[in-house]
């Protein structure tokens, strides 16, 4: 008795876990783990594609978080990741500390950039949020591009080699490729642990209504710091991958470009998914290396694909899934109805040849 009750909640739970969404992502996340065992040029595909996905997604994925749970759509995400990209480059190379350190110390810098934007912005909603954080992000470029102390002006920080921590060597592109997936899925969890938390809830709250959750002793405000804080820590580890595969850093990591980019990469993928961002992140990295064999104006191609997507599929690609499991549910629908009427039909015949017997 008491075995079969203890095996219920467990079961329950195991059937809490097993949703479509967990699914894709153990699916996906399988895929990415094989991915190095099955490409033909792994000097290639792991750097061009597997890691410019990853350090694009994961950058992405900070602007995905807070427009979905806090409802803010920030243009500073590409200049928190460049800004613990050169704190590393700073700290690393021309200060000459050890990398750990500097990378330690970079990731809060880049935080403490989002925390100073987050009191500048935060009282601004919509629009005028998004511009103010463009135009933080530009005047962070126009400095980088001058102060020659410290970023080298527009010759950047190089070169920034890769760690090599003895048991770990990142210098081999398999093992430095499974470092960004690491970083990149810890990110993921790190906003669905977030989203399922008080503060996550609180967050969603003051999205719906801040107003009323203002009225209720939430602190709107503070709250949107923080969040906006902790996209900007993210953002950062998408930065540590980012100047470790370049090797370098300069001021094209901030431009109005590469902010652009990663707004495509969220659209794209899906702007409100937080793993759809990688779906986006592979599209443009295959834009970005094979779409110049085809035609000079690659830029022009990828702006297609740009309105292609927000014309036909405004949720993203990962929207993809629902209207492929609808096909698949509805023809499985048509069979079962087709299949069905057949019984019926042989069913009456059967009646019928009956019903003639017994007159006979």
């Amino acid at each position: 008795m008491s075995t079969s009750t203890s095996s219920t909640p467990r079961t329950a739970n195991w059937r809490g876990w097993v949703t479509a969404q967990n699914v894709v992502v153990v699916v996906v996340l399988l895929a990415a783990i094989i991915f190095p065992l099955v490409v033909d040029r792994p000097r290639f595909w792991l750097p061009n594609i597997g890691v410019r996905t990853l350090w694009m997604g994961t950058i992405a994925m900070s602007l995905v978080f807070l427009n979905r749970y806090v409802g803010l759509l920030s243009l500073a995400q590409m200049t928190f990741a460049g800004i613990c990209s050169y704190g590393i480059g700073y700290f690393s190379v021309t200060m000459g500390w050890p990398i750990i350190p500097s990378i330690i110390l970079s990731l809060g810098v880049g935080s403490f950039a989002g925390w100073l934007t987050a009191l500048i912005a935060v009282r601004t909603k919509a629009i005028y949020f998004m511009m103010i954080t463009l135009a933080l992000s530009q005047v962070f470029y126009s400095w980088a591009s001058q102060a020659i102390e410290v970023t080298n002006a527009r010759r950047g920080i190089a070169p920034i080699p890769r760690p090599d921590f003895g048991f770990i060597n990142l210098n081999d592109i398999t093992t430095f490729y499974y470092f960004a997936l690491f970083l990149a899925v810890l990110s993921y969890f790190i906003f669905r642990y977030t989203a399922k938390s008080q503060f996550g809830l609180a967050i969603q709250g003051i999205k719906d209504s801040p107003e009323r959750m203002s009225a209720l002793g939430y602190n709107v405000n503070r709250y949107r710091t923080a969040a906006l804080t902790l996209a900007a820590f993210v953002a950062s580890i998408g930065g540590v991958i980012l100047v470790f595969d370049r090797n370098q850093v300069d001021p094209s990591f901030v431009s109005l470009d590469a902010t652009l980019n990663i707004l495509v990469v969220a659209v794209v993928g899906g702007i409100g998914s937080l793993g759809g961002v990688f779906i986006g992140g592979l599209v443009f990295a295959l834009l970005q290396n094979f779409a110049q064999d085809f035609t000079d104006r690659y830029m022009t191609l990828t702006g297609l694909v740009f309105i292609g997507v927000l014309l036909f599929f405004p949720t993203g690609l990962v929207g993809l899934g629902p209207i492929i499991r609808r096909l698949f549910s509805r023809r499985a629908k048509t069979s079962n109805s087709a299949e069905s009427s057949e019984t019926l039909d042989a069913a009456r015949r059967a009646g019928t040849h009956n019903k003639k017997g017994q007159h006979k």
